[in-house]
């Protein structure tokens, strides 16, 4: 078994890095957004980086597609706009792919080992924090 003060420690290191790799993330993700156009260029659509419609601009012409057509116009703008987001957020998150890295059991010890307990309490709160830095992922 791993000594588990040195595993902690190194975990937390591992976390700490994370933490910095993300320090501000969440506030340029608020930023980032994606607008397109339909093929037709009747309608015009934008989301944040979390894929929810912040914007929707219809031409007077796109009136003249019936329900189902602007319906249609309205879906293809959207995926495209989502499609540009994700783009951004790829480009703005590029290099930040993190893992914590195996191991796990050997710092927490197994099933019925109380021991570790204190540490996966502090270790479930770092996470929790860096979690709430996050943006929720794309619906």
């Amino acid at each position: 078994m791993t000594d588990p003060t040195s595993a902690f420690d190194a975990l937390a290191g591992r976390i700490a890095d994370i933490e910095r790799q993300f320090a501000g993330l969440h506030d340029d993700l608020d930023e980032l957004s994606g607008t397109a156009t339909d093929e037709s260029g009747l309608v015009s659509a934008t989301v944040d980086a979390t894929g929810e419609l912040t914007g929707l601009t219809l031409a007077p012409a796109a009136l003249r597609a019936g329900t189902e057509g602007l319906a249609e116009l309205v879906l293809d703008a959207y995926r495209q706009a989502r499609a540009a987001a994700a783009a951004h957020v790829a480009e703005h998150t590029e290099g930040l792919n993190v893992t914590l890295g195996a191991g796990l059991g050997d710092l927490f010890g197994k099933p019925g080992d109380f021991s570790a307990l204190g540490r996966l309490e502090e270790t479930i709160a770092r996470l929790g924090r860096l979690d709430d830095r996050l943006p929720d992922a794309p619906a």
